[in-house]
Formats: C-alpha cells, sequence, structure tokens
C-alpha cells in the first residue's frame, strides 16, 4: 500500500484540526466579545429599566400625593360648601322664624281688632235695640198719653155736657107785647 494514502489523510486531518481550532477558538472569542457585548446591553437595558422604574415610581407617588391632595381639597371644598349651605339654612330658618312670629303677632292683632269690632259691633247693636225700644215705648208713651187726653177730654166733656154749667140757661122769655 501507499503511504501516501495515510500520509494525506493525516497532514489533511492534521490541517483540518490546526483550522477547527483557530476557527473554534475565533468562534469562541467572538462569541465572548458578543457575550460581553450582549451582557453590557443588558447592564444598560437594566439600568435604563431600573431608571424607568425609579421615574415610574417617582411618578405614581408624585400622582398619588396629587390625587390625595385634590381628594383632600375637594374634601374641603365640600366640606366649607355643606358649612355654607348649612349655614344658609339656618339663615333662611331664622328668617323664616322672624317672620313666623312677625305674622303670628300681626294675626293676634287683627284677631284681636276683630273681637273688638265684633264687640263694638255688638254694644253699638244694644244701643240701637235700646234706642228703638226707647223710641217704641215713647211712642206708646205718647200714644197713652193721647188717648189718656182722649178719655180725659170724652169725661171732662161728659161731664160738662151733664153738669147744668154746660147747659145754657134757657133763653129769655121774649117781652109779649110788642
Amino acid at each position: 500500500m501507499n503511504k501516501s494514502y495515510l500520509i494525506v489523510p493525516s497532514i489533511l486531518l492534521v490541517v483540518f484540526v490546526l483550522l477547527y481550532n483557530s476557527a473554534v477558538s475565533d468562534m469562541r472569542r467572538k462569541e465572548a466579545d458578543r457575550m460581553a457585548k450582549v451582557e453590557a446591553a443588558a447592564k444598560i437595558e437594566a439600568a435604563r429599566k431600573a431608571e424607568l422604574d425609579r421615574k415610574a415610581q417617582e411618578d405614581a407617588v408624585r400622582r398619588q400625593e396629587e390625587r390625595a391632595a385634590a381628594d383632600k381639597a375637594k374634601e374641603e371644598k365640600k366640606e366649607r360648601d355643606y358649612q355654607d349651605a348649612l349655614a344658609a339654612l339656618r339663615k333662611e330658618a331664622d328668617d323664616y322664624a322672624a317672620q313666623t312670629a312677625k305674622l303670628t303677632k300681626e294675626a293676634a292683632d287683627i284677631e284681636a281688632s276683630i273681637i273688638q269690632a265684633r264687640n263694638d259691633k255688638e254694644r253699638l247693636t244694644r244701643e240701637s235695640l235700646e234706642l228703638a225700644k226707647q223710641v217704641e215705648l215713647a211712642k206708646i208713651n205718647r200714644r197713652t198719653a193721647e188717648l189718656e187726653i182722649q178719655r180725659m177730654v170724652e169725661m171732662v166733656a161728659t161731664k160738662l155736657s151733664d153738669s147744668s154749667i154746660a147747659t145754657p140757661p134757657p133763653p129769655p122769655l121774649a117781652p109779649s107785647g110788642k
């Protein structure tokens, strides 16, 4: 057999192994460089994410504080509005109470004046009835007096007609002879 069958493949194998080892070392170096770049990029990305998280956390805290301040302001405004409305209602109730007292007093005064007017009306009615009664009694007394006078006149006339004074003396006798 020919020695070249062994030597050429052996040499080619050695060349292959040398080329393979250099390629593998280049690949490992490139892989290490790539891994270093990836790690650096990952560190930069992690730092950027950490910065974003910190900013987001600060922003969330700031928004929470703003929200709490806004809620507190709303609550204070609501309480202030409630107190204002309550004060307005109290003032309105006091006004209504004052008006009620005033109107009650006016109603009592008007009622008293109505009672006074009724009493005056009753008094005037009694006085007018009393005066009408007196007028009627005066008329009755006048009629009675007229009747009494007529009766007296008739009695006097009857007595006079019955009496000798009332009878005229007989006419004197006329002288005879002439």
